[in-house]
């Protein structure tokens, strides 16, 4: 099978819209559902993988504005964010150096990584391997890269299964794209390029990483919560600030009567439920 991406739509989106500014890391309480994703994220991972609690150097992939890893480097690790478009990165800079965050930056292919073997104990990658027909290559070149002992991480966004959160909540998409609607969007940036998604589940990669060599491969629903904008598409929207605390306040609310009711994690679920799932292996020492 070729092995096919969204390399250019991807950088239509990132390069002509407003939403490559916003800042998906805060220190403080989450000011909105995406800021409140990436914090249970952290956690989440935290939990998963007790060998984040210990510094290393740590790999995003495809990172675009590396809003994950920010949280690494506030943990003390050292950083390092790839992609393939100059200007995502360099947005991303512009984001670290706003918190005080270090990082360190290679704009390059993600099949092509100029980077030696066994140079991260973890590598990660957040809403990539789905943009792929064969995400195979691109999860070698992660091995490749990954220390022996590292862990390997894949956060995969596919297309939505029937029955997910996602779908019982279209229509409030559909009725905040009439409501909030310009009356001329045709300008520079207004439309987003249509970019491939897969409908891969974690089976498909979870093969790919065992027949790579990887250990402990393990998989799980994850991002239990909807994602409410009138273009909730790559990249993002946000609604107006205060629609977003409210819906923020209310999605932490969700989150605590999950755990009231006795699920370890709140931010898990069943891989058919969620917006996403997780994939993991570890490469043997």
């Amino acid at each position: 099978m070729k092995v096919e991406g969204s390399a250019h739509e991807f950088r239509e989106n990132w390069v002509e819209r407003e939403e490559t500014t916003y800042s998906h890391f805060t220190r403080e309480y989450p000011q909105n559902q995406i800021q409140l994703a990436f914090r249970n994220h952290w956690r989440t991972w935290n939990r998963l993988f007790p060998e984040l609690s210990t510094p290393g150097r740590v790999l995003e992939v495809g990172s675009g504005r590396g809003s994950l890893s920010m949280y690494f480097s506030q943990a003390s690790w050292v950083s390092t964010i790839l992609d393939l478009v100059p200007e995502v990165l360099q947005q991303a800079k512009t984001q670290f150096a706003a918190h005080s965050l270090p990082v360190k930056s290679i704009v390059a292919d993600c099949l092509d990584m100029p980077i030696a073997d066994n140079s991260f104990d973890v590598v990660f990658s957040i809403g990539l391997l789905e943009h792929f027909t064969d995400p195979g290559p691109v999860l070698s070149e992660q091995f490749r890269v990954l220390a022996p002992g590292g862990l390997l991480v894949g956060y995969v966004v596919p297309e939505p299964a029937p029955g997910c959160v996602q779908e019982s909540h279209e229509w409030v998409n559909d009725l905040l794209r009439i409501l909030l609607a310009d009356d001329d969007d045709s300008g520079p940036g207004e439309q987003k390029s249509e970019v491939f998604r897969s409908d891969y589940r974690s089976e498909h990669y979870s093969r790919i990483l065992s027949d790579l060599g990887c250990s402990g491969v393990g998989h799980s629903g994850t991002y239990p919560l909807p994602m409410i904008s009138q273009s909730p598409e790559f990249p993002f929207t946000l609604l107006p600030p205060k629609a977003e605390i409210a819906l923020t306040s209310y999605f932490q609310s969700l989150l605590d009567g999950r755990a009231s009711a006795g699920i370890d994690d709140p931010w898990l679920c069943e891989e058919e439920f969620g917006q996403a799932f997780l994939v993991w292996g570890r490469k043997p020492s």
